[in-house]
């Protein structure tokens, strides 16, 4: 196990795989994660299905459909003892929409007001479901995350700060964590590089060390701050854990 030869204390379960492969992800699946995490005393939390999946989605029955999913996930997982639950808020289709430039002014606000609208619409549903402080949303690319703060705000919701996403949108991932430190719950922490003259292909889940994350000054700030919630390596194989693992070792 992973977690015993690393030492991990807190691992994150991929919703998405119940509504692609339900028959080997189903409740009794999980049911076994639940009985290692009794076993093995690690924390789980549960990212929402985001593949195929729109919960702000202008197109009524894909909104509706997302929601469903999200409940499917939910209700199978119910054996493990969960800390939060990450949700993508918009799509590939929604994001590439609201970044469209070629678009009147007053256009371009209308067609903001009704995007967050029915994510507003879907976060109100998905409180029905889980406790709102445990649901997490996550900054993703594309989207101007000053959007969404407010809704995070309205439904007793926390953030999920994404480091890699924000560097490759040319944010400031520690002047996030400053300024909304009460409000995150949960963080992905991976390397990146974004998209400039000199590096024209933005690449993120990146192995630390590997990118333009500051990921010294960011343990650095939550160490000081006393973060204590969970802290996901968000990366593609196991050597790349490993080596993210030994550039963080310090702070752990």
């Amino acid at each position: 196990m992973l977690t015993e030869e690393y030492a991990i204390e807190a691992v994150e379960l991929n919703g998405d795989f119940s509504i692609l492969y339900p028959q080997v992800f189903d409740t009794g699946y999980y049911e076994q994660v639940a009985d290692l995490q009794k076993e093995l005393g690690f924390a789980c939390t549960l990212h929402l299905p985001f593949l195929w999946q729109d919960a702000a989605s202008l197109a009524e029955p894909i909104r509706q459909a997302t929601l469903q999913s999200i409940k499917l996930v939910v209700e199978s997982a119910k054996a493990l003892h969960i800390e939060s639950y990450v949700l993508h808020l918009w799509g590939v289709w929604t994001s590439l929409l609201a970044s469209v430039q070629q678009m009147a002014p007053q256009e371009k606000r209308d067609l903001m007001d009704e995007i967050l609208r029915r994510a507003s619409h879907s976060l109100e549903e998905l409180a029905t479901l889980v406790p709102p402080a445990m649901v997490c949303v996550e900054n993703l690319g594309r989207f101007t995350f000053d959007h969404v703060i407010p809704l995070v705000e309205r439904h007793g919701m926390r953030i999920c700060l994404d480091v890699g996403h924000l560097t490759v949108r040319g944010g400031d991932p520690l002047g996030f964590l400053t300024e909304h430190w009460d409000q995150i719950g949960e963080i992905h922490l991976h390397d990146a590089v974004r998209r400039d003259k000199a590096a024209p292909g933005a690449r993120d889940h990146l192995p630390l060390g590997q990118g333009m994350v500051d990921y010294a000054g960011l343990m650095d700030a939550l160490d000081e701050g006393g973060y204590d919630k969970v802290l996901i390596l968000e990366v593609n194989t196991e050597a790349d854990l490993s080596q993210s693992l030994e550039k963080v070792r310090p702070w752990l």
